[in-house]
């Protein structure tokens, strides 16, 4: 009897399972096209504007298809779903305005720095020219009398004819020891070094020249540039009465007004 009870109790238990499972079914199903009704009335109360259905598209086209233009119906689709950006005016006035600015600034410094650079070339410019005008006029011996050479310890004709016979570069070596002498600016390097070693040796070469330009401890000159002035060396010295020549060799001669001078103005050693 038991076994019967309970048999009838698992028939029982299954079909109402049966009948919960067939229940759940339309509730479901209600639930889906409960959710369904409500997107559709979300979808009704958008603008038309804005949100168009597929529906009302395919008939806008069908209708234009009949006319034989799409052209304004896609334009108007287009406009419709375009998307608009918001722009702030002022700060796009202020994007506008700043380049303007900026120019005008870096334009007006860059017209102030050359203006400066005007005014600083346009001083160094008339200082060179004042410099260049201080120097007085240029000293030649057509306006030296017999009193001029005299005083040099020379003979004018003697010192002309040795002059009109010397080196170009030699030359100017000479005037600017007779222009130094008559109170002038000082004379060059390379006589100051050869006229020390023939201070000091009494006698020269036009080699042992060349080797105290070459040993010169303040600035070694090179072989080139020592052997050219060694040469112009052997003529100005015997024109300006400084040594007498006889060969090869100068001997200095120390009665010269112009070897005193030298003395006495420039150190020895």
């Amino acid at each position: 009897m038991s076994s019967v009870e309970n048999v009838m109790t698992n028939d029982d238990l299954d079909e109402l399972t049966a009948m919960l499972q067939s229940l759940d079914e339309p509730v479901k199903k209600a639930a889906q096209v409960e959710n369904t009704d409500d997107i559709d009335d979300l979808l009704l109360g958008l603008d038309a504007g804005v949100a168009m259905s597929s529906d009302d598209v395919a008939e806008e086209l069908f209708n234009e298809e009949k006319a034989g233009d799409f052209s304004s119906a896609l334009n108007e689709l287009e406009l419709a779903h375009e998307p608009i950006n918001v722009i702030n005016a002022e700060s796009v006035e202020a994007a506008e305005n700043e380049p303007e600015q900026l120019g005008f600034i870096e334009v007006e410094e860059c017209v102030e720095v050359n203006d400066e650079l005007k005014v600083q070339q346009s001083n160094d410019s008339n200082t060179n020219k004042k410099a260049r005008t201080a120097r007085g006029p240029r000293f030649t011996l057509s306006d030296k009398d017999d009193s001029f050479f005299n005083k040099a310890g020379l003979e004018k004709d003697i010192f002309l004819d040795a002059y009109d016979n010397a080196p170009v570069k030699a030359k100017d070596k000479i005037l600017n020891l007779l222009n130094w002498f008559s109170g002038g600016p000082d004379i060059s390097v390379y006589t100051v070094i050869s006229m020390r070693h023939l201070l000091t040796e009494k006698k020269a070469t036009s080699n042992s020249i060349k080797i105290a330009l070459m040993s010169n401890p303040e600035k070694p000159y090179p072989l080139n540039t020592a052997s050219t002035q060694a040469g112009q060396m052997m003529a100005v010295f015997p024109a300006t009465g400084i040594a007498v020549r006889g060969g090869g060799n100068l001997t200095l001669n120390e009665e010269s007004p112009i070897v005193k001078k030298f003395v006495a103005e420039y150190t020895i050693g």
